[in-house]
């Protein structure tokens, strides 16, 4: 036996207000242009938004998916997990569970911008279904090129 503890169970529910200040601590670990609190809070509170975040048994926020839908399309415009987190299935978990809480909408398609130079979520994106479907060039405040993804949203 090895001692160590087993990690904690992971809860995903949807987000709230009250969730864009531990969202915006998140944002520096996994983006290098954070969104603020304010861009946050205004994504959550959006008619159009279908944002879930993951907690811990404790209540600490863990990860993060927020989506913006329009008639029978939808983006994904932020997907954020906790370093010690991440390759335990979480952002998959909070994608799926986004994109099943999007077809129940009436959606019917996904897109999303990810830099090019992110190897680790594009590696991500593919192997999760996402297919590339072009490109935004310098579209990141630092000129990094974007590659824009696409994927039915399963029924």
């Amino acid at each position: 036996m090895s001692g160590a503890a087993a990690p904690a169970p992971l809860v995903l529910r949807p987000a709230v207000a009250g969730d864009a200040e531990a969202m915006a601590a998140l944002e520096p670990a996994a983006f290098p242009h954070p969104w603020s609190l304010a861009q946050l809070a205004s994504e959550i509170n959006g008619a159009s938004s279908v944002g879930l975040v993951a907690h811990d048994a404790r209540g600490g926020l863990t990860g993060y998916v927020l989506f913006r839908r329009i008639l029978d399309e939808a983006e994904l415009l932020r997907l954020a997990v906790r370093p010690e987190h991440q390759r335990l299935g979480l952002a998959t978990a909070l994608v799926a569970r986004g994109l099943a809480e999007l077809r129940a909408d009436g959606c019917a398609v996904a897109f999303l911008e990810v830099r090019a130079d992110n190897a680790g979520a594009i590696c991500f994106y593919e192997r999760t279904g996402w297919e590339a479907a072009g490109g935004r060039p310098r579209y990141y405040p630092d000129g990094t090129d974007a590659l824009l993804y696409r994927r039915s949203v399963p029924p």
